[in-house]
């Protein structure tokens, strides 16, 4: 539908909306608001809306097509400009100083690549701001063959979460240059809230920066904050009722007693439990969780207490609270005397990496012994890997990371072999 076409439209709803709204005059009481009468001011409201948005996707498609129609001749006279302003600076320079150096042609071609770019972005912008899928024109006639060839197709980029194509007005770019669409972006800030290996929400390493704005509600940045204190508190305490179980901010902490900021309940901050006079009273539940714990070889953080169960990999633990410990004795990692790894664990784990070649099962013994082998010397070599890079890898396969099933591939780290989802490559890794 041409612009003349869809404007018409729009002032043809008005004019109803309006005999409507005179029809109705005098048949309620003063003051009184019906249903027709909010559903007629929401129309009005939408109409309103629809009609500011196809006026300022034609100015924008206007001022386009005039800096593409006009961008040689500007460009043109910007450069003359330019280079009157540079002769006579070099006139003055040389009538100081006669052995003065001429501008090089690198440098004159620096400037205008510079002006050409500046304007490529400006036009692919303003195209890029007709998001309704229209191709208005500003005239009603149709378009000039010469402008229909040389209009660029609108831009899109794709987003690294969900893999749909957008506009790049509605994508926002991570820290390292990975785009996310708002509807990616919100669900992985909201995830991050319930899962605290998601937290804060990153993408290759990298924090993404949550603001109010076009992106981020008020409420989701104030859950966002409170989260980050949560998180970032060592030692935490909880309500001790279990209907409630509220973190309690260090504000609301006085001494050895907790107050609730939800219930008003008071929780001991040594034992966990209801408040109390004397010594903390034995914590059943607790010292069994420590037995089993340590009948399984399973680890505490210093920092934050939580358990941790080592899988594969060396003893340098990074727990979810950013801590890192050694997962033989606990201690701060890199201040205590532990070995690196387990030499059994080790070559478990190098058997498993092994066995995912197709032809492993149908090697000789000694031909699997110097895989596996080599597997091993991998893993030693790259004990503390960045996973730098990722493979794929097609077939059905469980994420090392957070255990789900992927039924058709997977991403696999070249370095160290250990495989992951999507969401665990980009956003926990």
């Amino acid at each position: 539908m041409d612009t003349s076409s869809l404007i018409l439209a729009l002032q043809l709803q008005q004019q109803d909306l309006s005999l409507w709204e005179q029809s109705k005059k005098g048949k309620q009481r003063e003051g009184e608001v019906t249903d027709s009468d909010l559903a007629l001011e929401a129309c009005r409201h939408e109409i309103e809306l629809m009609t500011a948005q196809v006026s300022d996707q034609v100015l924008a498609l206007s001022i386009a097509r005039a800096v593409e129609s006009d961008g040689q001749l500007i460009r043109e006279a910007q450069l003359a400009e330019e280079q009157a302003a540079k002769d006579r600076e070099y006139a003055v320079r040389l009538a100081r100083d006669p052995s003065a150096a001429t501008p090089s042609d690198a440098e004159k071609g620096m400037r205008v690549s510079r002006v050409d770019e500046d304007e490529d972005n400006l036009i692919d912008t303003l195209r890029s701001m007709n998001l309704g899928g229209f191709e208005y024109s500003t005239s009603g006639q149709p378009e000039s063959s010469g402008w229909a060839s040389s209009r660029k197709p609108p831009q899109t980029l794709e987003c690294i979460a969900c893999n749909d194509r957008f506009p790049p007005l509605a994508l926002s770019k991570a820290p390292c240059s990975h785009d996310y669409c708002r509807e990616c972006l919100v669900s992985l800030t909201r995830s991050s809230l319930q899962d605290e290996t998601l937290f804060p929400p990153r993408c290759c390493g990298q924090n993404i920066p949550i603001k109010q704005g076009r992106w981020f509600s008020p409420e989701l940045v104030g859950q966002f904050q409170a989260k980050k204190l949560e998180f970032d508190t060592p030692n935490r305490t909880y309500c001790s009722e279990p209907s409630c179980s509220t973190f309690v901010p260090p504000a609301f902490i006085s001494g050895d007693s907790a107050t609730c900021p939800k219930c008003s309940r008071k929780t001991c901050t040594h034992c966990k439990g209801s408040n109390h006079i004397g010594v903390c009273p034995s914590d059943t539940a607790s010292q069994q969780v420590l037995q089993l714990a340590a009948q399984n070889g399973w680890q505490q953080c210093y920092k934050c207490r939580k358990l941790v169960e080592l899988n594969y990999g060396c003893y340098h633990i990074t727990c979810r609270c950013s801590a890192e410990f050694c997962y033989v004795c606990g201690k701060k990692w890199r201040s205590c005397r532990c070995p690196l790894w387990e030499e059994g664990r080790l070559v478990r784990r190098a058997n498993a990496i092994a066995n995912r070649d197709d032809n492993f099962g149908q090697m000789n013994a000694r031909a699997r012994q110097a895989r596996i082998e080599q597997e091993r010397l991998n893993l030693i070599q790259n004990h503390e890997c960045t996973h730098r890079t990722w493979n794929y890898r097609g077939g059905r396969h469980r994420c090392e990371e957070c255990r789900d099933i992927l039924p058709h591939y997977i991403f696999e780290c070249p370095q160290c072999h250990v495989m992951a989802c999507r969401r665990c490559r980009y956003n926990r890794f």
